[in-house]
């Protein structure tokens, strides 16, 4: 199993379904972007992960947005997984950061979750409170709220790698030898230490971490870092500012110029380009 995989398991005998995720190239992908002090960056690798387990289910066209709003020096983090397999990340603060407390950098924070399963405009919407136990326990909270079922997740993220384990209880498991099976499965990924989590490879980690387990190991699934931004989009974006707008910015500028946070893609327009682009549009000449 190679990294940047994400690994799908059950369990024969507990009504438990598995996630393992580890990221190397995507997660560096993300870091070479932009510089992120220690305490932000692996947060953000923890976020990352965290979007490339929720959207392990979406469909070709699908979305999940994963964001962090804090009321503290950190600001906004997000991270989205697009058709399940394409990912990216940022984040924003302010300095100083002086704590790496997860309170202390987020404050009074929110933790919004905007699922668009199936692509198809749809979209779903859940906010919670963030945990004292940090992000793995405020995603908790998040399923718990949401699918009526209790999940168990495991987050880590270094320089190097980011990774995450997430365990499920399947629906419709409502016994008392159900609730004792997921009682132990849960209490065996309690015992992941971060750097296993993070550099052992997987089937090595699964084995010890649920070797009096039988393990079904089903289809994996290739993790990539990707951006949505396109011409296109950066195209309608500058036509829904308005042609005041847009006369404005060419003024005092002599050209549009857009950047993308995600990818660092630059995009500049000049004032012929704006014409070209209101021509195609049906709209009239720039006075």
């Amino acid at each position: 199993m190679s990294s940047d995989t994400l690994h799908r398991f059950t369990f024969a005998q507990a009504p438990v379904r598995g996630l393992l995720v580890q990221l190397e190239t995507t997660w560096q992908d993300v870091l070479s972007r932009h510089h992120y002090p220690p305490a932000v960056r692996d947060l953000l690798g923890q976020l990352l992960v965290g979007a490339a387990l929720l959207g392990s289910n979406l469909k070709a066209a699908g979305q999940v947005i994963v964001e962090l709003r804090g009321a503290g020096p950190l600001r906004l983090l997000v991270a989205d997984n697009r058709t399940g397999s394409t990912v990216r990340a940022l984040a924003r603060w302010e300095e100083p950061l002086h704590d790496t407390d997860w309170h202390a950098l987020l404050g009074d924070g929110r933790l919004v979750i905007t699922l668009d399963a199936r692509g198809d405009g749809r979209r779903y919407q859940g906010i919670v409170e963030l945990a004292a136990g940090g992000l793995a326990a405020t995603l908790e909270g998040y399923f718990a709220s949401s699918d009526q079922l209790p999940g168990c997740i495991v987050l880590a993220a270094d320089q190097t790698r980011a990774a995450g384990l997430l365990l499920q209880r399947l629906p419709g498991s409502a016994g008392p030898d159900d609730a004792a099976q997921w009682d132990h499965v849960a209490a065996l990924a309690g015992t992941t230490r971060p750097q296993e989590l993070l550099h052992l490879e997987p089937t090595r980690l699964l084995g010890r971490l649920f070797g009096d387990q039988d393990l079904h190991l089903l289809a994996s699934q290739s993790m990539r870092f990707g951006c949505s931004c396109s011409v296109p989009r950066v195209e309608a974006t500058l036509l829904a500012l308005g042609r005041a707008e847009i006369e404005s910015l060419l003024a005092e500028r002599g050209g549009i110029d857009v950047d993308c946070e995600f990818c660092n893609q630059h995009y500049h327009y000049d004032r012929a380009a704006v014409e070209r682009l209101l021509d195609d549009m049906g709209s009239g000449p720039l006075h």
